[in-house]
């Protein structure tokens, strides 16, 4: 080669090199609307979840909801990361994870299982402007502007409870609970939309955590001659319960409002109908079962459009790809959502922050639980 062009063509191809760098992004630069993924703002959303002790496979059913629903995310202006922390449904665990969330790990939101831990965390998350969405039965958890529930309310499972007793005929109900602020819930709505009804509570024994003889409690309520017995409480105090009921040979029937579903003993309940939050869809449905190999538990669909409502809040609210929007501006987004396609079906998000969905009337038939009334 001439000698003298040498310069002029390693001048040419340094050219080529310097226009290919300027038409092509850079881990740098942002196209459009459009960050490249490790330069994204990222948004954490933290859970305090029960996964160990007796309710751990409803708390691994929401974990694994969620990270299926970061999973199923398409094109996102933010990144999203997940952080779990264990409170085996214990409040004082709760109180510790929610503080390690909010000052440690600096999550924008945190979900909770139970109304006994959710009011823990939404006394968190409040004053730190952090979004909370419990799965929850007793309606303050949601008091303040920072805090949601996702979960059929009291109000429409004691509805769908009454209609199917008056449907059965029974009209003298004895309630065992559990000492806990959804149950109480449950059971102050229920003698409240009973009032002036053919139905009338007869007894009600509440017990507290860890306690393991009920058949005294039994006994009690059996005197009263109730038309049918109504247990509200969690695992391992739901099987120890109907193990007793059948040691005594109390032929009296039994339902109750979620608590069939929170034992991973199915065969207890067999033949029992009882109340449940509202049914996942089949889309939903197929996917986790594809993807897990099993059915979901209480509350995994809801912690799965808990994710995808506050994702949504995020998108919407953002107006700058560079920077995520402060939490009051994805508050002000999640009060607008309606009809959302969500795993159980349209969701609206009220002004009491109390998702709305319907309950369904179940019964355990050959070891599943299969819905009877829609």
């Amino acid at each position: 080669m001439n000698q003298k062009h040498r310069p002029y063509i390693v001048l040419f191809m340094l050219s080529l090199l310097f226009l290919a760098g300027c038409g092509k992004p850079t881990g740098n630069q942002p196209t459009g609307n459009v960050v490249v993924e490790k330069e994204k703002p990222v948004v954490k959303i933290g859970a305090s979840l029960s996964l160990t002790g007796g309710s751990a496979f409803m708390g691994e059913g929401m974990r694994n909801a969620m990270e299926l629903a970061i999973h199923n995310l398409g094109p996102t202006k933010y990144k999203y990361e997940l952080v779990f922390e264990d409170d085996a449904m214990n409040p004082k665990m709760a109180a510790d994870a929610s503080q390690k969330l909010i000052t440690i790990d600096h999550v924008d939101a945190i979900l909770s299982l139970s109304s006994g831990t959710g009011n823990v965390v939404s006394q968190f998350t409040q004053p730190n402007k952090v979004i909370h969405f419990g799965v929850a039965s007793d309606p303050t958890v949601a008091e303040g502007e920072y805090n949601f529930i996702h979960w059929t309310p009291p109000e429409e499972e004691t509805r769908a409870l009454i209609s199917e007793l008056e449907r059965r005929n029974l009209h003298n109900v004895a309630f065992i609970s559990f000492n806990q602020q959804g149950e109480k819930a449950i059971m102050n709505d229920f003698s409240h939309r009973v009032e002036g009804t053919e139905i009338s509570v007869v007894s009600t024994k509440i017990f507290n955590n860890g306690e393991k003889d009920f058949k005294t409690y039994l006994l009690q309520i059996e005197e009263e001659r109730p038309d049918v017995i109504v247990v509200l409480a969690f695992s391992p105090e739901i099987e120890i319960i109907m193990k007793q009921i059948k040691e005594l040979d109390i032929d009296t029937p039994v339902t109750s409002i979620e608590a069939v579903e929170f034992s991973e003993q199915p065969e207890l309940f067999e033949g029992v109908w009882y109340i449940q939050a509202a049914d996942p869809t089949d889309t939903f449905l197929a996917d986790y079962v594809s993807t897990y190999g099993k059915q979901p538990a209480p509350g995994t669909a809801n912690a799965y459009d808990e994710v995808n409502m506050i994702v949504a809040g995020f998108e919407r609210a953002g107006k700058n790809p560079l920077k995520k929007p402060s939490t009051a501006e994805v508050v002000a987004e999640l009060h607008k959502i309606k009809d959302f396609p969500g795993a159980l079906g349209p969701l609206t998000v009220p002004e009491s922050g109390i998702v709305l969905s319907h309950a369904v009337v179940r019964m355990v038939k050959d070891g599943k639980f299969v819905t009877i009334k829609p």
